[in-house]
């Protein structure tokens, strides 16, 4: 007697694999400043869709990082990571304040944090400059260690979100960087293994989700 057919699994979610990942900025926005105590809150992030270049394969990708609070490890932010001058941190001059302790939050829609400047004479006209409005970038450095990735077909643009991913240092910036563009030359020293999970989606649910993540 023949058995019952197999039968054939869902293809939404295929295998998860692992690659080496850069650390990645992204552009923030400065707050309101406080003079007095030399502090200027900060959305260091609103999740909005970022068009980028994965290095190792060659193919585009949106990226949309994930503001769950489960998503976001803060820890590093909340312990006092540093306010650092254009991502350089090759000297202590290069750090030009400190995040605040414990104000580093997310509630889904926003990243929110507070920064201190240093009272250092070299950092005087920076915080000038952002009092003054002149200096308004600002960047978020960070590592992100699983994706889930969606995909409708060939010829698509896949959606990549950052379900689990930290950062570690905020930047005042002339203009963001895409910190991914350093690695071409194959140096894995200063990367991190990210899970990419992918799920195949319908043409039209692929093309709402495009649509939702360029408009953010």
């Amino acid at each position: 007697m023949r058995g019952a057919p197999r039968q054939k699994k869902p293809e939404s979610a295929l295998q998860p694999r692992t690659v080496d990942l850069p650390p990645l900025c992204v552009r923030a926005g400065v707050g309101s400043v406080d003079v007095e105590n030399r502090t200027v809150e900060l959305i260091f992030s609103t999740g909005a869709g970022v068009e980028r270049m994965d290095w190792w394969t060659g193919d585009r990708y949106i990226e949309q990082l994930s503001l769950k609070k489960g998503s976001v490890r803060l820890g590093r932010l909340n312990a006092g990571a540093p306010l650092l001058d254009a991502h350089s941190a090759w000297s202590v001059s290069d750090q030009i304040g400190v995040v605040e302790p414990k104000s580093a939050s997310v509630d889904g829609s926003e990243g929110r944090a507070t920064v201190r400047f240093s009272k250092r004479d070299a950092v005087e006209p920076i915080f000038q400059d952002v009092r003054d409005g002149i200096i308004k970038n600002v960047s978020v450095g960070y590592k992100v260690y699983r994706f889930e990735e969606e995909k409708g077909g060939d010829n698509k643009v896949p959606i990549r979100t950052a379900v689990d991913w930290e950062p570690f240092e905020i930047s005042m910036v002339p203009m963001p960087a895409d910190a991914g563009a350093q690695v071409r030359s194959g140096d894995k020293r200063n990367t991190n293994p990210c899970v990419i999970v992918t799920h195949d989606l319908g043409d039209a649910d692929r093309v709402r989700r495009l649509r939702l993540a360029m408009a953010r």
